[in-house]
């Protein structure tokens, strides 16, 4: 037993991702609008907005990136305004991207300060225009009464670069 479980360490740490002989990237990331539905919506308003724009740098950080959100808003929410780190994890391109992403941010009605994450599903329809489907978790934090989970799933609208 001790045998194999030393196999398998050795083998699993002589594995990694190597982006070495990916040809280095442009610069590139995407912007987008749509809507989207909050499971855990406030008294049955569950139908908002959200916006986000990724950049990714390119070159050695081709895979790695900085976002800006704002997430759940409308008529009568702020929404949460967040900026946060984008992982590409998986890519078929240019028809599809699958990011992962970490946001932390302020809730702009209860201004309050919020942490979460999500993937992201970018797929391509024509040249740059895709469209992109986002779940994200969320927690607000606001003391030990009122600390709530944001649970949303979006779909945008998406010219991407």
């Amino acid at each position: 037993m001790t045998r194999a479980l030393a196999i398998v360490v050795a083998l699993a740490g002589g594995a990694r991702a190597d982006y070495a002989d990916e040809p280095p990237r442009p610069v590139h990331g995407s912007a987008g609008v749509g809507t989207a539905f909050l499971v855990t919506g406030d008294n049955g308003d569950r139908n908002r907005f959200d916006a986000e724009v990724d950049v990714e740098p390119g070159g050695r950080f081709g895979h790695y990136g900085l976002l800006v959100a704002l997430r759940g808003f409308d008529d009568n929410h702020a929404g949460l305004l967040g900026a946060g780190l984008v992982f590409e994890a998986a890519a078929a391109r240019p028809r599809l991207v699958l990011d992962l992403h970490a946001d932390a941010g302020a809730d702009l009605d209860a201004r309050r300060p919020f942490a979460g994450g999500g993937v992201r599903t970018l797929l391509g329809i024509v040249g740059p225009l895709a469209l992109a489907f986002d779940v994200t978790a969320c927690v607000v934090i606001a003391g030990s009464q009122d600390t709530r989970l944001v649970f949303a799933g979006d779909t945008q609208v998406v010219l991407r670069w």
